[in-house]
């Protein structure tokens, strides 16, 4: 099955699929090296929790496209963006890029609701295997996501970097406020703590440079 097609719109949301979620992978995520060989109540226990949560899933990337108007070392400035973002790691691993890509992505609530009733009522193994899936989910979304991203940049004789984002390496956490002020206006389904950690839970940030071939 191909992957949708990014909007080449400069901004918009994008709604990947949630496919098959192996049960094999959840139980090697949690240190079963031989996942045919674990207990069958457990195995059925991981089963049921794939099922469960797959239907929870609403997975959405809000994007927007900006220009560079500034890379100075550490300090980056988008056109149009009203922000300075900071991170050491920016003058090596955005050099060249005209362009950024920045997104915020979700599962939504769902997952988060579900989790804190599986652990009130004492079902703790099976939350553990919902955050799990849920992670798994995020992991899915972005790939779809970047796939896409990647498909239009090359169209336009550009590639993408690595994934960059607040509270990885040396970008501090509390730039995530300068990447939520850039989706100010939207109605995006996420929120930030006086932490700066992102809810629901099942969420995740962060940008993508765009540099010529």
């Amino acid at each position: 099955k191909s992957m949708p097609t990014l909007s080449l719109h400069h901004e918009g949301e994008y709604f990947p699929e949630i496919g098959n979620i192996e049960v094999d992978t959840i139980l090697r995520i949690h240190g079963y090296k031989k996942p045919s060989e674990v207990r069958v109540a457990i195995r059925e226990t991981a089963k049921n929790m794939i099922a469960v949560s797959i239907p929870l899933f609403e997975p959405t990337v809000y994007y927007r496209q900006f220009r560079v108007q500034t890379l100075d070392g550490s300090r980056l400035e988008l056109d149009g963006g009203g922000v300075s973002l900071h991170n050491p790691e920016f003058s090596n691993a955005l050099s060249a890029c005209a362009e950024v890509t920045v997104f915020l992505l979700t599962l939504g609530d769902k997952p988060d609701t579900m989790s804190a009733t599986l652990q009130q009522s004492d079902h703790l193994l099976e939350a553990l295997f919902l955050e799990s899936a849920s992670w798994l989910a995020i992991e899915t979304a972005t790939r779809s996501f970047v796939t896409a991203l990647r498909r239009q940049s090359k169209k336009r004789s550009c590639r993408i970097t690595s994934r960059l984002a607040p509270g990885y390496g040396d970008w501090s956490l509390t730039d995530q406020q300068g990447i939520f002020c850039l989706f100010q206006g939207w109605d995006i389904k996420i929120r930030l703590t006086d932490g700066d950690c992102m809810q629901p839970k099942m969420s995740r940030s962060g940008l993508y440079g765009i540099r010529p071939l």
